[in-house]
């Protein structure tokens, strides 16, 4: 049996308000509906989409000693994550503002205390974890040094490495040798190539620049483009109304690795991620709107 989807990252718990528009520097506007749902950044987003696609999922991650983490620590484990490297830290469990103007695009905030402290001494503490894995999965929330320190471990151990580089940063390039699956939005990749530019050109263009096996350009309503050797292929998206697009990347990634670990073919695995980040933006909320894999089989036996 392939080895679980191992996921090293942030844990962000989010706090949520409808506003009538994202504030400009210097504006207050007015909210309505705060919440402080079951959602966290996006590695721990990954790892709940994971283990709801049926995958097993190890969370590498820091949370402080509140009640926050003992409500998002409980959840975890009853959503069938693997809990035993979400390393227990003094202090408060970090937090996200979330704004969700009328468009259901979000604008988000992040006070980042805890994660700091995911380092690779500690990525390190989980090192059989991640020799063990199928896919190991990291984002740029926590510093750049946990996904180099868990992609190091991950390439010794023969392990498949993606990388969704968000926030859009600067990327180290020992971390670039070791990724060999690399996501990002169009608004990260236009970041990373340096200049605005249609999807599939921007995939093809970092594909060869920053010299990875393959990557994989989200683009929303308009679903994904893979480059991959040979000519940039258009996954397409299924229209659909959003209620919440908060997560949509989330649950592509996860649905993504979840895939790749059961042996299925790039392309095919991203249009099963396709069809997951499309469910996902249908319902309200981040974590408990990620699909089962049953949801997601189910969407695509009806295109």
């Amino acid at each position: 049996m392939p080895g679980p989807v191992v996921v090293v990252g942030a844990h962000i718990q989010g706090l949520f308000l409808h506003v009538d528009s994202v504030p400009a520097e210097g504006e207050s506007v007015m909210g309505f509906g705060f919440e402080e749902p079951l959602d966290g950044g996006k590695a721990s987003n990954q790892a709940v989409a994971a283990a709801r696609l049926g995958a097993p999922t190890v969370l590498v991650t820091v949370v402080g000693n509140d009640e926050r983490a003992e409500r998002a620590l409980r959840f975890f484990a009853e959503t069938g994550i693997d809990t035993r490297f979400c390393f227990r830290l003094d202090g408060p469990t970090d937090v996200g503002f979330v704004l969700l103007p009328p468009s259901k695009i979000p604008a988000i905030a992040s006070a980042m205390e805890r994660n700091r402290e995911l380092n690779a001494a500690t990525v390190e503490r989980a090192g059989d974890a991640i020799a063990s894995g199928s896919i190991v999965v990291s984002c740029l929330e926590a510093p750049q040094e946990a996904a180099s320190a868990a992609f190091r471990l991950a390439r010794e151990a023969g392990v498949r490495t993606i990388l969704n580089p968000a926030p859009a940063a600067d990327l180290d390039p020992t971390l670039l040798q070791l990724t060999d699956l690399l996501v990002p939005n169009e608004h990260e990749a236009a970041a990373l190539a340096g200049r605005e530019g249609p999807p599939a050109a921007l995939a093809e263009e970092l594909r060869g620049r920053l010299g990875v096996d393959a990557v994989i350009v989200t683009a929303g309503a308009d679903g994904a483009f893979v480059a991959a050797g040979g000519p940039v292929r258009h996954v397409r998206a299924d229209p659909v109304v959003p209620v919440n697009t908060t997560g949509a990347g989330d649950a592509f990634v996860a649905a993504l690795a979840v895939r790749l670990r059961a042996g299925g073919a790039l392309e095919d695995a991203a249009a099963f991620a396709v069809r997951a980040a499309t469910l996902s933006v249908t319902r309200p909320g981040t974590m408990l709107a990620f699909p089962t894999a049953d949801e997601v089989r189910a969407l695509g036996s009806a295109a």
